[in-house]
């Protein structure tokens, strides 16, 4: 047989999807037949071997299925705490307690010991945003210039200020565009933890969670309209 008539993989495939009964017809050839077994020493058979394939196969779907079942879980557990943050943020009847649903929702439903927000879209009459709402304009330049939440090792700006005495153990931090129309304020997060906030994180969560706080302060800011005259 010349190189070019040589029997190519193709070939065979095509020959046994023509004859499906072959290896029934001659069952009794393949089970004598005797190959290396794939983890070395003695010979199997083949149907053996098609027994060990098998059981790896389905070993490596049991594998699959089992990541498959914890990130399901895992995306169930994120969908409850969202929507415990949200029914609180829902009841609560001003910014102050707004602010407290979401520091203690990110210290014990999101494992975020440090956090901290910054408001800057109108006026809200609380003093527990009195302070907050002191940004040099740097900073908010940097906020508004973001297209999707940071997150990594480095603090922006006097934002470390903002921690106190924690400053000093955070490694990782996370700031939050917060939106109502426009860039309005900012939620940072921080934590000791240098892994917990990486540049290569996803930031869906971080997404959902600044439009909560921004729709939740939104509803206590102060709004300056023009008169108008008839």
């Amino acid at each position: 047989m010349s190189e070019s008539e040589a029997v190519t993989g193709s070939d065979v495939a095509a020959w046994l999807k023509a004859n499906p009964d072959f290896f029934m017809d001659h069952s009794d050839v393949f089970s004598a037949m005797r190959i290396p077994h794939p983890q070395g020493g003695h010979a199997i058979s083949m149907v053996e071997r098609q027994l060990i394939s098998l059981r790896e196969r389905n070993t490596q779907l049991e594998k699959q299925l089992s990541e498959l079942i914890g990130y399901g879980q895992h995306n169930d557990g994120l969908i409850e705490k969202l929507h415990r943050l949200t029914l609180a943020l829902l009841r609560a009847p001003n910014a102050e307690v707004t602010l407290d649903v979401i520091f203690e929702s990110m210290r014990s439903d999101f494992a975020i010991p440090y956090s901290a927000v910054r408001w800057w879209g109108g006026q809200i009459s609380d003093t527990a945003l009195e302070a907050s709402t002191v940004c040099s304009a740097e900073f908010r330049n940097y906020i508004a210039g973001l297209d999707r939440p940071y997150v990594g090792p480095n603090a922006a700006h006097e934002s470390r200020d903002w921690l106190g005495d924690a400053a000093i153990q955070s490694r990782s931090f996370a700031y939050v565009p917060l939106a109502d129309g426009s860039v309005s304020g900012v939620l940072m997060l921080a934590s000791e933890d240098g892994g917990r906030f990486t540049p290569d994180m996803a930031t869906d969560v971080l997404a959902r969670l600044a439009h909560l706080t921004s729709a939740a302060l939104a509803r206590f800011a102060t709004r300056v309209f023009e008169p108008r005259f008839a």
